[in-house]
């Protein structure tokens, strides 16, 4: 045993050349100075730890953890920029990813509403190069420090992130064993996008939604860690998974992820790869050393020297963190209390896009000593509109305690707060999630312990599946549109109906239904009845059954009926007779004019549709580039703002007016809120009660 260890701690600490890895800190580097004003969020820091930030409600994932005032969190953002800049060139690199890291997992353990999986690669990542020698070559320390320039560094450095992205892949894969995802439920309606057109000449889309996105998806994550770590396949696995992250680079909104793992495919490369790349360009841009890497007393050389204490630290930290990397994916039966439908919180399971979420409804009620009943508005007391809180138990209960604390301050004393949430997991029934009877923010919650509030997904419904899309055809289209709601027995959804929805109605699936209307009349349903829900009112549907019920509701938007057939009326007539300009008013007395101006409307929307469809490509690319420096200005006229705010003090209030007038003017324009918007929902709070 002995024996067999000696030989792992020298085959670990076995030299090999920097250069790929040096390659792998440099790419990691640029990609993350790109991403830290985008999706870190640098550039809307005022919006997030503004001064109302109090009023707002947070997810860390330590509950003793708080963000700092704006000026030093906008500061925190400055370093973090700059440490990445730093990890790029390779100075002062040690301090610069000590920076990086703390400061990164800082931000990360924050908010858990933004968690992902690879913002938690970045994390990983980040600290792999803490304890790694990625700046013995190409680096600025090297420069400086002529005993660091071009020298080896020990395998285990190359093991641990070559271990890392293969692990990214396959457990992947392993998570996509899922039968939802296997039987193409997980992502629907991907092969809608235009990455997708060249398979249209022999494919349909419900083929490449299941053979390409699903099945396939599975078989390049399950593989790709193979095709890439063997050398004869390794041009194979370069081929697929290049393809694989260009689609996602343009399908979905993930930031430097796709480019990331571009980037680091090359770590499973021969370690002098990037040397001898870089020995075969033109003469002027070959300026780093080609020679053989010098020796490095961290590694362990045949018949030279001889493994010391060191070397069996590096192993055994090596040997640990592959065993916690192998065992935190599958470690939800311990942490009990982040469990819901899915396992443990969204972001360090690899289980990217398995569960896929559609949100119905959220109905937050509140109860003061007395029992006087009051609701609250979802997303009250929050700046992001995103629901992902009420997908984790956890968090719905943080989101509860918060709203609790927020009652108290207005006068309302121990209240008791009721969520019931509804939702549809792998385009499954509509249901409910939690036991909207559970008093959420007095309950006793703890990471180790089941929440025995939630609500087990209905997984005895699934077969029906392919039922419900055979009833959406039917029943869909542009006016009307169908919910299908499964529901337990002894418990009742309250649904209201508006105006416009005046021939909505209720057909029942499977179990007894007792439909309640405000006006007092009961009307048991069972499997294949229908009735036509009055609109304007509330409704009660109690499941009466003993078994699970089933229904669905078709909503016909009578408003909408009415007017598309106005509008054709309208289309038709300017058809046979048609108006010299359709931007231009018309002047006839019995032509209505509201429809007059919607049809306008719509063919000027037609217009600047097809403009953006078909601007030239260089035009597009300065439309991107405006955008991106939109954002990078901002960032930086926040990070002057807040270093001259420490530094010197905050300037009177009439000049930080004017400086906020002037960072909006550099909003970018994904950024469809204001801050000044977000300020006055949060100062009108008491309105969404």
């Amino acid at each position: 045993m002995k024996g067999s260890f000696s030989w792992l701690v020298s085959e670990l600490s076995r030299p090999k050349d920097a250069s790929i890895l040096a390659f792998t800190r440099i790419a990691f580097g640029i990609l993350m100075a790109i991403d830290i004003p985008q999706e870190r969020g640098m550039n809307h820091a005022d919006i997030k730890y503004g001064e109302d930030s109090g009023l707002v409600c947070k997810f860390p994932l330590f509950h003793n953890l708080h963000p700092l005032s704006q000026d030093w969190m906008t500061f925190l953002y400055t370093v973090l920029f700059l440490s990445a800049i730093g990890i790029a060139v390779g100075f002062m690199y040690r301090l610069n990813c000590a920076l990086f890291t703390s400061i990164y997992w800082y931000f990360f353990f924050l908010d858990k509403t933004t968690w992902n999986n690879h913002s938690y690669l970045y994390g990983l990542l980040a600290f792999l190069f803490l304890v790694t020698d990625a700046h013995r070559y190409a680096s600025i320390d090297g420069l400086l420090r002529k005993s660091l320039q071009n020298t080896h560094v020990p395998q285990w450095n190359y093991v641990l992130f070559r271990f890392q992205i293969f692990l990214v892949y396959f457990y992947a894969g392993l998570k996509k064993t899922d039968l939802d995802w296997l039987s193409g439920y997980s992502m629907g309606r991907l092969s809608r996008h235009w990455v997708f057109d060249p398979m249209r000449l022999f494919m349909s889309e419900a083929m490449m939604d299941l053979v390409v996105v699903h099945i396939g998806g599975f078989l390049l994550d399950i593989s790709a860690g193979f095709l890439l770590f063997f050398d004869k396949t390794r041009w194979i696995g370069f081929i697929f998974c290049s393809s694989f992250h260009f689609m996602n680079s343009q399908m979905f909104n993930i930031g430097m992820f796709p480019y990331a793992m571009l980037a680091t495919m090359f770590i499973f490369c021969h370690s002098n790869s990037f040397k001898t790349f870089v020995g075969k360009l033109p003469c002027g841009f070959n300026m780093l050393s080609l020679s053989p890497a010098k020796l490095n007393s961290n590694c362990i050389y045949e018949k030279i020297s001889k493994p010391s204490w060191k070397h069996y630290v590096a192993a055994v930290l090596t040997i640990l963190y592959i065993t916690e990397q192998l065992f935190l994916p599958y470690s939800h039966s311990i942490t009990k209390g982040y469990n819901g439908w899915t396992e443990g919180p969204y972001g360090y399971s690899w289980d990217m896009m398995v569960h896929s979420f559609q949100n119905q409804h959220i109905k937050i009620s509140y109860k003061d000593k007395e029992g006087k009943e009051g609701f609250i508005k979802p997303g009250a007391f929050l700046k992001s509109r995103r629901s992902r809180w009420s997908a984790h138990p956890d968090m719905t209960i943080q989101y509860a305690c918060c709203l609790k604390y927020q009652l108290v301050k207005m006068g309302i004393e121990n209240p008791s707060i009721y969520i019931d949430v509804w939702k549809s997991l792998n385009s499954r029934f509509q249901q409910r999630m939690y036991n909207p009877n559970v008093d959420l923010a007095n309950y006793k919650w703890s990471p180790f312990t089941h929440p025995n509030f939630t609500l087990p997904v209905l997984s005895e419904l699934s077969n029906w599946r392919q039922k419900l899309k055979e009833l959406k055809k039917l029943h869909r289209n542009e006016t009307q549109n169908i919910v299908f709601v499964a529901d337990f027995p002894g418990m009742h959804l309250e649904n209201f109906v508006q105006e416009d929805f005046g021939n909505t109605t209720i057909s029942v699936l499977r179990g007894k239904v007792l439909v309640e209307v405000d006006s007092g009349r009961n009307v048991s349903l069972s499997v294949g009845e229908t009735l036509k829900v009055p609109p304007g009112v509330f409704h009660k549907v109690h499941t009466i059954s003993n078994i699970t019920s089933c229904y669905f509701y078709v909503y016909i938007n009578s408003t909408d009926v009415s007017l598309n057939d106005k509008l054709n009326s309208y289309a038709k007539e300017q058809t046979v007779t048609p108006v010299p300009d359709p931007l231009q008013k018309s002047t006839a007395v019995n032509e209505d004019p509201f429809i007059v101006e919607l049809n306008q409307q719509q063919e000027a929307r037609k217009i600047v549709q097809h403009g953006s469809k078909y601007r030239p490509f260089a035009q597009r690319a300065a439309r991107f580039m405006h955008k991106k420096f939109m954002t990078f200005r901002r960032s930086f006229l926040l990070s002057y703002y807040s270093c001259r705010n420490l530094i010197f003090g905050k300037p009177n209030t009439e000049q930080l007016a004017t400086e906020r007038e002037y960072l909006d003017l550099w909003l970018t324009m994904s950024n469809s809120s204001r801050p000044s918007e977000h300020s006055q929902d949060q100062r009108n709070a008491k309105r969404e009660l």
